[in-house]
């Protein structure tokens, strides 16, 4: 990277990341941790225990708040810009000029070990990695990169500036969007948990022939089973964020832009709004509708329909106030039940 600070403020403009920049027009040549910092380093400060080590190692350029810009303010050598949000400045400016390139791998554009089927068709610029397998009928969109071991079964379609890491599985007729990012063990498209059973209590697979659609600018995080529907489609819209070891079920829908953290499950035909988040192991059951921004936090369990937006907490699932309020009451259980026993007997007397 060698960039001057001028160029990256140009270069960023129409995002309006930047409300002042002050300081010398620095050339910036990496982005590390501010704690080994100095020239040439652009650093990103958003809280106050880091504005020491800035100030110490006086790296060429600091990204950083309001509130905080004046603690760089005598730092003649340093180039201060004032941001609006300064992490967004630092996903995106790491995205733009530091993240790692998984093209640059050493391998062939296609390597000589992978499996591709003649009627594959393959647009320009897409790198295949060691052992991969992609069936008949697969299409893979432009500047895609599938890397080693990934199987892409018959008839799956997958968008450009796709990434999809080694060993993700994704299953027949599923489709991915473009610019998205598949890691590492994910299978997206197998059955769902689709069972009849009999009089004796055997259980019987009912076919799972519906497919797995996955939107554009979504990342599904690693070990991640996001199951194919019974009859139509399991849908992940645009935006979507999932942490690693997630559970979608069958004929689910996430709605654009939901941030999902580890280990939460969604059971079947449940319909999730936009912009819902769930902290880890939030577990939500089948046949629900979920509101448009809500929040789930501490393991929450959503067992009924959620109607309105909020924050809501624990099992069984309440307002998020009240959840403190009721746990911090539950920590007095042992003093309440003393008193209660104390005054039954005072009472009998």
């Amino acid at each position: 990277m060698h960039k001057k600070v001028s160029e990256i403020v140009n270069e960023f403009s129409e995002w309006n990341l930047f409300i002042k920049q002050e300081g010398p027009d620095n050339e910036i040549t990496g982005m590390p941790d501010v704690k080994i910092s100095g020239e040439g380093a652009l650093v990103f400060i958003e809280s106050e225990e880091y504005v020491t080590y800035a100030r110490n190692l006086k790296p060429s350029a600091i990204i950083t708040n309001e509130k905080l810009a004046n603690k760089f303010s005598d730092l003649i050598d340093t180039a201060v810009l004032v941001s609006s949000n300064a992490k967004l400045a630092q996903a995106l400016l790491r995205q733009a000029y530091v993240d790692r390139d998984f093209r640059d791998n050493g391998w062939p554009q296609v390597h000589k070990s992978a499996v591709v089927h003649e009627s594959a068709k393959i647009q320009k610029n897409v790198s295949i990695g060691p052992n991969v397998v992609i069936s008949k009928n697969v299409s893979i969109g432009e500047n895609t990169t599938v890397l080693a071991n990934t199987v892409i079964e018959e008839n799956a379609q997958i968008g450009s500036d796709t990434i999809i890491h080694a060993n993700a599985t994704i299953a027949y007729a599923c489709v991915i969007g473009d610019r998205c990012i598949i890691k590492s063990g994910a299978v997206i498209g197998m059955e769902g948990f689709g069972f009849a059973q009999d009089e004796k209590q055997k259980s019987y697979r009912v076919p799972q022939l519906g497919n797995v659609v996955v939107g554009n600018d979504v990342v599904i995080g690693a070990c991640n089973t996001i199951d194919r529907a019974t009859f139509n489609t399991t849908f992940i819209k645009d935006g979507c964020k999932f942490d690693n070891q997630v559970h979608i079920a069958h004929n689910t829908t996430v709605g654009e832009d939901g941030l999902i953290a580890a280990q939460c499950g969604v059971a079947g035909s449940t319909v999730i709004g936009k912009r819902v988040r769930c902290s880890g192991q939030t577990g939500i059951i089948d046949h629900l509708e979920i509101s448009d921004d809500c929040v789930f936090v501490q393991r929450a369990a959503a067992l009924s329909d959620i109607k309105e937006p909020g924050i809501y907490a624990g099992n069984p699932l309440l307002p998020m106030r009240q959840w403190f309020k009721n746990a911090a009451i539950l920590k007095q259980l042992e003093e309440l039940k003393k008193t209660v026993s104390r005054l039954d007997k005072l009472s009998k007397k």
